[in-house]
């Protein structure tokens, strides 16, 4: 993962709105090129140049969305508690296990989904060709 990405999603978990994010990563990617430097000689690990920042959000789309997946995955072995027979399993495993499977699928989905909606780079930015072939 490219500095970029990686600075974008730790101001996201910090709260940062969108416009906020992209400012940062103009103001960093301005800065190192006028330095002629790279982002982490000029201002440190992301996690250090987001620790200077904070937003309003309590949480970043990425943990809404791992929420909403989370939730899908409880429906899922509520209704299966409910009505067994609603979905015929044959093997023994599925038929015994179906809700918690449909669980864990979900949340392992979700913290893909997640992971990529909270590290990806905001519409109108675009990394410096040398970090964007990292």
């Amino acid at each position: 993962m490219s500095y970029y990405s990686e600075l974008a999603q730790n101001l996201r978990k910090r709260g940062c709105e969108e416009d906020q994010v992209l400012t940062v990563l103009h103001e960093v990617k301005d800065r190192a090129e006028a330095a002629g430097t790279t982002p982490e000689a000029e201002f440190g690990t992301p996690e250090e140049k987001a620790s200077k920042h904070s937003g309003k959000r309590a949480r970043s789309t990425g943990q809404t969305t791992l929420n909403v997946f989370g939730f899908v995955g409880v429906c899922c072995v509520v209704v299966y508690a409910i009505w067994p027979g609603l979905f015929d399993f044959k093997n023994p495993v599925l038929s015994n296990f179906a809700g918690m499977i449909a669980l864990l699928v979900l949340l392992v989905l979700g913290a893909f989904v997640a992971g990529f909606i909270d590290s990806r780079l905001p519409k109108g930015f675009e990394a410096p060709r040398s970090e964007a072939d990292r």
